[in-house]
């Protein structure tokens, strides 16, 4: 029987949305199993104490340091507020600490429902996710960004689907083809850089259809 991860490939960036807190889990589940043995995983989510989440596959994962399991809110809003850049350089710094380890693929799994409480927190956090896929990040990570369909409602599933180039809803994959501009996502990382943040470089070339 195929699988969702026989599509996928190191280094993707999928907007991941989920209908139920089983499912939200089982994408968990099914990238563990993906993943090679000295690869690793950082999941960000503010709900880690729900039953769907204690699992003997998860416990040992978390007990071989294949899975580091953060906060989202304040992972993503270490400064009170959400901030792009400073999100890049989390994930520079999560890449560095993940090679210094001896692991050799990073996943980074967030769970972005915390910005559905506001439009100006959801307009953020959706463009970001969406513009990542243009980011030259250093070690190739495989990034999920996921978003609860009973949280985000309708409107923002629909734009969701339209504006990410991978798309994972109901067990099904689906990459899309489009042209969008690298300027906006220039511009939302604009702020002065940190040295860590250097090494993120953004496309200069755009994604066109084919």
């Amino acid at each position: 029987m195929k699988r969702w991860t026989d599509d996928l490939r190191k280094s993707d960036q999928i907007a991941n949305i989920y209908r139920s807190d089983v499912e939200q889990a089982k994408v968990l589940l099914d990238l563990l199993r993906w993943m090679g043995e000295r690869d690793q995983m950082v999941f960000l989510t503010d709900r880690w104490e729900r039953q769907v989440f204690r699992h003997a596959i998860l416990d040992a994962a978390i007990e071989e340091n294949r899975l580091i399991v953060l906060p989202s809110r304040s992972t993503m809003c270490a400064s009170g507020r959400f901030d792009p850049k400073a999100f890049l350089h989390f994930l520079a710094g999560e890449i560095s600490r993940s090679i210094d380890e001896g692991y050799r693929h990073l996943v980074l799994m967030w769970e972005a429902d915390w910005a559905a409480a506001s439009r100006e927190w959801s307009t953020q956090v959706a463009k970001f996710g969406s513009l990542l896929a243009l980011a030259r990040i250093p070690g190739g990570p495989t990034i999920i960004a996921q978003y609860g369909a009973g949280y985000w409602g309708e409107e923002w599933l629909a734009s969701l689907r339209r504006s990410n180039q991978l798309v994972l809803e109901g067990g099904a994959l689906t990459r899309n083809f489009w042209v969008v501009s690298t300027s906006s996502l220039r511009a939302m990382t604009a702020t002065p850089a940190e040295p860590q943040a250097d090494k993120v470089q953004i496309d200069e070339t755009d994604h066109r259809p084919g």
